[in-house]
């Protein structure tokens, strides 16, 4: 009967069957196997081996000759697996893919710019109080610092048309002045006392610094002293106008200045002279009836050009020279002190009128002429 059955089993494998093979294990006795014995088993349930030692295959997991595949190469023993990091033969290990970004750079501090129009004031000591400012009027504009003195100028130009048949003045009486400039190395308060080692004096607009408003430095005219006096009596260009007192002159340069400026009222004439010899003349503008230009004394504390217009308008002329007193009628103009000026006009052909705010309004080619030859400190009379 066991013959029987592995001779059926022979016949239908040669024959190509697609009769499942069927492996027929021994049996632990003699007794027949009944067909109940013979088990078939279409899959291999790998969580319940059977113990005997050769595998049931399911035919439907056969490999074909018609669609081979390449068998997989075995996996690495776990021996064989990197217990630590990559081998110098390993590529590193790529960097995140997101990089995180450059921390931004500090906020930029705006700079001020300083102004065009003004030159900044030498740095002030911190005990000291801020200076008392003025404010720009139209005759009394805020400019940059004079540039460097020009070489002596060329030979004053013929006189102007508009002097006409006005005679050249007479010589007033002269002599020479001398002036009081405060030293490049002095920035603060000027302290103006009512004698030598006296009580300090104090002035309607504050005290006296030793700087102006634009930078320039200041300027006063000597009344009692002398070179290499430790005191000396000046007269300040503040206000009330002819404000005098005694300074240190260890503060100061000494100079004497032999230029002198006439401005005649009546005649509404402006002559400059050095010493006794008339350098130049000209008609003027003068103030009107309401602002009236005033008969003072007084001299030249700043010169300020103003050829490209840039500092002030075409009205005050191509040069300003600032005078040491102010306005008797206004208290303030345009917000500022109402400072006399002698400068430039843009309308020559007006000269000889009284039309102004109280300045003196000469041809540009004279006041070229009185900026470039008169030295700061030069004396201005003003008569009636």
């Amino acid at each position: 009967m066991v013959a029987l059955a592995a001779a059926v089993g022979l016949v239908a494998a040669s024959c190509g069957a697609d009769t499942p093979q069927v492996v027929v294990e021994p049996a632990p006795s003699t007794t027949a196997a009944t067909p109940e014995q013979v088990t078939v088993e279409p899959r291999v349930e790998p969580a319940a081996p059977p113990p005997s030692t050769t595998e049931r295959i399911s035919p439907d997991l056969q490999e074909t000759p018609e669609s081979p595949q390449p068998a997989p190469g075995p996996p690495p023993p776990p021996s064989t697996l990197p217990l630590a990091e990559p081998t110098a033969a390993e590529p590193p290990p790529e960097p995140p893919s997101e990089v995180p970004p450059a921390p931004e750079p500090p906020p930029e501090v705006p700079q001020q710019e300083p102004s065009v129009d003004t030159a900044p004031p030498p740095p002030e000591p911190p005990e000291a109080p801020e200076p008392p400012r003025e404010t720009r009027p139209p005759f009394d504009p805020e400019v940059a610092r004079p540039p460097a003195p020009d070489p002596p100028p060329d030979p004053p130009p013929p006189l102007p048309q508009t002097t006409g048949s006005l005679p050249p003045p007479a010589t007033p009486p002269w002599s020479a002045v001398n002036v009081l400039i405060s030293k490049e190395t002095v920035n603060g308060l000027i302290p103006v006392y009512d004698a030598p080692d006296g009580n300090r004096l104090f002035f309607r607009d504050g005290e006296v610094w030793s700087y102006t408003f634009r930078g320039n430095r200041l300027v006063t005219r000597v009344l009692q002293g002398a070179e290499g006096d430790e005191w000396a009596e000046v007269e300040l260009p503040v206000r009330p106008n002819g404000s005098r007192g005694w300074v240190r002159t260890e503060n100061f340069t000494w100079s004497t200045v032999n230029h002198h400026v006439l401005i005649d009222l009546s005649d509404r004439l402006v002559a400059l002279f050095d010493g006794d010899d008339l350098v130049t003349y000209t008609r003027a503008i003068v103030g009107n009836s309401n602002t009236p230009t005033p008969a003072l004394r007084g001299f030249i504390v700043e010169k300020l050009p103003n050829h490209s217009r840039q500092n002030a308008s075409a009205v005050l002329g191509d040069w300003i020279l600032m005078l040491s007193f102010f306005s008797e009628v206004l208290d303030t103009f345009s917000g500022g002190l109402p400072r006399i000026a002698l400068h430039g006009t843009h309308i020559p052909e007006r000269v000889g009128e009284a039309l102004s705010n109280g300045c003196i309004r000469i041809p540009n080619n004279i006041i070229e002429v009185i900026a470039r030859t008169a030295p700061l400190g030069t004396v201005v009379t003003i008569t009636a």
